[in-house]
């Protein structure tokens, strides 16, 4: 195969979109790759609150941490991209992290996937995988991260000339919290194949430290119970229903093989049973009122699982026994399954809970 150039700038723009994978995901985070949502081609970015289009960049992605992702395309022949390409990627990113507002990037965002006749909630699935609280809050934390800077400015090109090279490289280096990068995207051709390879730049070690932690924040016991606590003075939680969230607390702590909690404008704490395998997940108790329950690890193999499929039909049949209209068999024959706290404010009803996920422990270990 044999390098060969872009004809034009917008077919490598294409190429962006339709293959997100080219933006070197797996290079910026060996350990947990980036994966990316386009939110929009020609992203427009207004000059002030409430304003028109000033600007326009060529790509806006999101990675699974809610991080905004602007990109700007410039073909090799283009000698622009020298003089004049650093300057307007900090015109966007200055002014969208003043005036990009959530509701208008999620509605963005729906258009682009209508276009592309797929659905959002599909499109946000594939991205976030089955972290219902990372769904329900992703656009309010996009905002977030406009708002504290924590966004991510990506030069594209066929080639990437030394001089951008180095600007990227300073510009990451010194900036704490935006993370500046280049990626080279060669393309190989052999008659009607064609093969493309992405490179990073700008990663140096200088860069890497000069970082705050992106990373969502580590939460504890009592961030969970005051975040309880706080939902209740708001009137967000009613008092029963906070009391069947600290039950529930109370039980995980007291029965599950380990716990661990997660979370950002929402405290939640997942139980786990390592008889369970793979991450060893059951449920997840959110602070906003929900039971999430996982699938357990290989189920849908017979062959490579340690219990029967049958174990986990008896399991959710046992729930369905909770005295609550919303609570019947048919809440759990999708992948991810929710339980409303609504449906375990009656002590009588979480005991069932509770017995039937102790049953479903026991018969799982027994197998």
């Amino acid at each position: 195969m044999t390098e060969d150039l872009y004809d034009r700038e917008v077919l490598l723009q294409r190429d962006l979109a339709d293959f997100p994978k080219l933006l070197a995901g797996d290079q910026m985070d060996t350990a947990e790759p980036r994966r990316w949502a386009l939110v929009a081609r020609e992203a427009s970015v207004p000059d002030k609150q409430g304003g028109n289009e000033r600007w326009s960049a060529d790509h806006l992605f999101v990675d699974q941490d809610a991080i905004p992702t602007i990109v700007e395309v410039k073909r090799s022949e283009d000698t622009r991209r020298r003089r004049e390409v650093a300057g307007q990627m900090l015109d966007y990113v200055s002014h969208a992290t003043l005036y990009w507002e959530a509701d208008d990037l999620r509605k963005t965002f729906e258009e682009t996937c209508e276009a592309e006749e797929v659905l959002p909630e599909q499109e946000l699935a594939e991205l976030l995988g089955d972290d219902e609280e990372a769904i329900d809050d992703f656009w309010d934390r996009i905002e977030a991260n406009l708002r504290s800077g924590n966004v991510r400015l990506l030069f594209v090109a066929d080639d990437i000339p030394s001089e951008l090279k180095r600007i990227v490289e300073f510009l990451n280096e010194q900036m704490s919290t935006a993370e500046v990068l280049a990626v080279e995207v060669t393309q190989y051709t052999s008659g009607e194949k064609t093969a493309y390879v992405p490179r990073l730049y700008g990663q140096t070690e200088e860069a890497r430290q000069s970082k705050q932690a992106t990373t969502r924040p580590d939460h504890d016991e009592d961030d969970f119970l005051d975040d309880v606590a706080t939902k209740e003075s708001e009137g967000k939680l009613t008092a029963s229903k906070a009391t069947a969230l600290r039950d529930l607390y109370e039980f995980i702590r007291g029965e599950a093989d380990d716990h661990d909690f997660g979370g950002t404008a929402n405290v939640s704490v997942t139980a786990r049973w390592s008889v369970l395998g793979g991450s060893a997940g059951m449920f997840t108790l959110n602070s906003t009122g929900k039971v999430v329950f996982w699938q357990p690890a290989n189920i849908h193999d017979p062959d490579e699982s340690d219990w029967s499929h049958e174990t986990l039909i008896a399991w959710y049949e046992d729930l369905a026994t909770i005295s609550h209209p919303k609570a019947d068999v048919d809440r759990f024959t999708s992948d991810k399954k929710r339980l409303p706290i609504d449906a375990l404010v009656e002590k009588e009803d979480r005991e069932r809970f509770k017995n039937a996920c102790l049953d479903f422990v026991d018969a799982c270990s027994q197998q």
